[in-house]
């Protein structure tokens, strides 16, 4: 049998002190899991936020990129801009340069012109006064002469073969220097008209070579230069009307020029991100080939270039430059060809224009009319 320690026993009372001890660490154990089971949001409060810090931090990065991506679409869209505003300006720069020079030399030639033909005018002043005179001289001689000699002097066939050399000179100068073909005919048909007068038969081959001139100016061939001006005119003034080769799809072009036309800035950029979305996934079947989509800027340095060169052309046609001539409705045909709407009724007509215009001869080959008074000079001065 075991004994019983005694309350009195030295041995045994340390024992006591243990137990308890052991019985009180399990009630507090015992306590905290019952007070962590009764309040579970104590325990998870310090994961939601920590869940919550890193979800602001993530909202505040993704801000920051799409702020970053934005700043940077404006960026591109400002020296996009810019970049197709300096070309415009540089270009329209030197064809405004190009039509300052070639007025510049238009007005130069202008005034040669017109020095010379106030030349011409003085000369034919001086030229008529002294025929004026010439009647009274020839009276006045013919009368001494008859009281002299007892004969006629034909002071009358002079007087129309002076006239005849007077018109024939007249002929030559409209022709060479003024190009004008009608006053030139009008002076060799007066010319005729005084030898007819005269009716010797020593002037047969002046007035045959007359005749010859004037065949040769009736059947020459003069373009009309007041229509060309006209309808090169015109037709640069419906530069802006004719649709551009950019305008032909109406399902890709429509959303494009909107964005285009819109300033830069966010009414821009939102225009620019809607279209990309929208055209994500977009499946078309064309037979031909799409043409690409010109810019704003682009479309009006179009129309700017065609009205430049047609009117180099206009001024071209009015210096009887041929090569100039030539030269600005080749490049106002391929301004048309490349950039504008071949289809269009417009277009179609505005090329056969510039066609039918490019086989014009503007500055003809000018006949020699110089044979008849070579001739009449030749046979006054044989009868000298």
């Amino acid at each position: 049998m075991t004994e019983t320690p005694s309350k009195d026993d030295p041995a045994a009372a340390p024992a006591a002190p243990a137990a308890d001890q052991e019985w009180a660490n399990l009630a507090a154990s015992l306590g905290s899991e019952k007070a962590a089971r009764s309040s579970p949001g104590v325990a998870t409060e310090a994961p939601r936020a920590v869940l919550r810090a890193v979800l602001s931090s993530s909202v505040a990065l993704l801000f920051a990129f799409v702020a970053i991506m934005i700043a940077g679409m404006l960026w591109w869209q400002y020296r996009q801009f810019y970049v197709s505003l300096d070309q415009t300006d540089t270009a329209t720069a030197e064809a405004l340069a190009r039509v300052r020079a070639e007025q510049r030399a238009l007005q130069d030639g202008l005034a040669d012109a017109n020095d010379d033909v106030e030349t011409l005018r003085q000369l034919n002043t001086s030229l008529g006064e002294r025929l004026d005179v010439l009647p009274g001289r020839f009276v006045a001689l013919e009368e001494r002469l008859d009281a002299v000699q007892g004969g006629s002097f034909d002071a009358r066939g002079t007087l129309l073969r002076s006239e005849a050399e007077y018109y024939l000179t007249v002929a030559n100068t409209e022709l060479t220097l003024t190009g004008d073909y009608e006053s030139a005919v009008t002076a060799l048909e007066l010319a005729d008209s005084r030898l007819a007068e005269i009716a010797n038969p020593e002037l047969g081959p002046v007035r045959n070579a007359i005749a010859g001139e004037l065949l040769a100016l009736r059947s020459l061939r003069l373009p009309d230069i007041e229509g060309i001006v006209f309808g090169l005119g015109r037709l640069a003034g419906r530069a802006d009307d004719l649709p551009l080769r950019a305008d032909l799809p109406v399902s890709l072009a429509t959303a494009a020029d909107e964005e285009l036309d819109a300033e830069p800035g966010f009414g821009r950029l939102w225009l620019a991100i809607k279209g990309t979305l929208l055209d994500l996934v977009r499946v078309e079947r064309r037979d031909e080939p799409v043409p690409q989509v010109l810019s704003a800027a682009e479309r009006a340095l179009s129309r700017r270039q065609l009205e430049v060169e047609l009117e180099l052309a206009r001024i071209a046609a009015l210096r009887g430059d041929q090569q100039a001539f030539l030269s600005g409705l080749e490049m106002a045909i391929g301004i048309l060809q490349r950039d504008f709407d071949g289809a269009a009724a417009d277009v179609e007509g505005a090329l056969a224009l510039l066609g039918e215009l490019r086989s014009f001869d503007i500055d003809p080959e000018r006949p020699d009319i110089s044979g008849s008074l070579n001739l009449l000079r030749a046979q006054r001065n044989e009868t000298r």
